[in-house]
C-alpha cells in the first residue's frame, strides 16, 4: 500500500494559507506524521538566532535534491531524514524555513492594457491617434509566450516575446506600441509549452492556429482609437 502524501501536496499549502485543514488530516496515520515532522522542525528554527543563518543559495541547492528524490518516487522525509542528520541541527532548521518561505509560485495568467495619452488635443477619455498602449503580462511560468496587437482584426501591428519592443523579466512581459491611425486595436497574450505557430493571417485565423497547436490565448481589452 502506498504512502498518502496529501499532507505534503495539499496540506502544507492550506496551513500557509490559514484554512482549516479537513477530517483526512486529523485521520490519515501519514499525514499524522508528516505534519508532527513538520511542527518539530518549525519548532526547531523559532530557536534560532542571527548566527544560526545558512549559507547563501541554500535554498537553490536543497530544491534541486528534494525535486531529483520526487522523481525517483521517494517519501519525502526518508530522503531528508538521510540528510539532516550529518549536516546538523542549522540546516535542519533551513529545511523546516522552506515551507514558510518557499519563493511564490507563477502568478496566473493575466494581460493588464493601460494607455498612455500622447500629444494630441484631448477629448474626452477615449483613445487618439498618437497615444501610447502598454501591454504588462504574467506568462503563468508558460515556457514560450508572444504578446500581439491586431488592428481592425486584420493588420498586425505588434509581435514580440523577449525581443524589443517588449521585455521579459522572470514572468513578466512588458511591451509598448504607438495608436498610429484610428481603428480596433486588440491586443491578446498567448501562452505554450512549445514554440507557438508564426501569425500568417487575420486575428481569427492565427489564434485558431494557435489554439490548435495547444496554446493559451488571453484576450485584453479591446482599444477603440478614434
Amino acid at each position: 500500500m502506498s504512502r498518502c502524501d496529501r499532507f505534503e501536496a495539499e496540506g502544507l499549502l492550506l496551513l500557509e494559507q490559514g484554512l482549516p485543514l479537513d477530517e483526512h488530516f486529523a485521520t490519515c496515520p501519514d499525514c499524522l506524521a508528516a505534519r508532527a515532522a513538520y511542527e518539530r522542525l518549525s519548532a526547531e528554527i523559532a530557536g534560532l538566532g542571527a548566527e544560526d543563518e545558512p549559507p547563501v543559495g541554500w535554498q537553490a541547492r536543497v530544491w534541486e535534491r528534494i525535486d531529483q528524490r520526487r522523481e525517483r518516487r521517494r517519501p519525502w522525509w526518508l530522503g531528508w531524514r538521510g540528510w539532516i542528520v550529518p549536516v546538523g541541527a542549522v540546516l535542519a532548521a533551513s529545511l523546516a524555513a522552506l515551507f514558510l518561505i518557499r519563493p511564490p509560485g507563477p502568478q496566473l495568467p493575466s494581460l493588464r492594457v493601460e494607455i498612455q495619452a500622447g500629444a494630441t488635443v484631448r477629448r474626452g477619455g477615449e483613445a487618439q491617434p498618437g497615444d501610447l498602449l502598454r501591454l504588462t503580462a504574467a506568462t503563468g511560468g508558460a515556457r514560450h509566450a508572444e504578446l500581439r496587437v491586431y488592428r481592425n482584426d486584420t493588420e498586425l501591428v505588434l509581435r514580440c516575446s523577449t525581443d524589443r519592443p517588449c521585455s521579459r523579466q522572470g514572468d513578466e512581459v512588458r511591451a509598448a506600441v504607438l495608436l498610429d491611425a484610428v481603428g480596433r486595436y486588440q491586443p491578446l497574450l498567448l501562452r505554450s509549452k512549445s514554440p507557438l505557430p508564426s501569425p500568417v493571417s487575420d486575428l481569427e485565423k492565427d489564434t485558431s492556429a494557435a489554439l490548435a497547436a495547444g496554446a493559451d490565448v488571453k484576450l485584453g481589452s479591446e482599444i477603440v482609437v478614434r
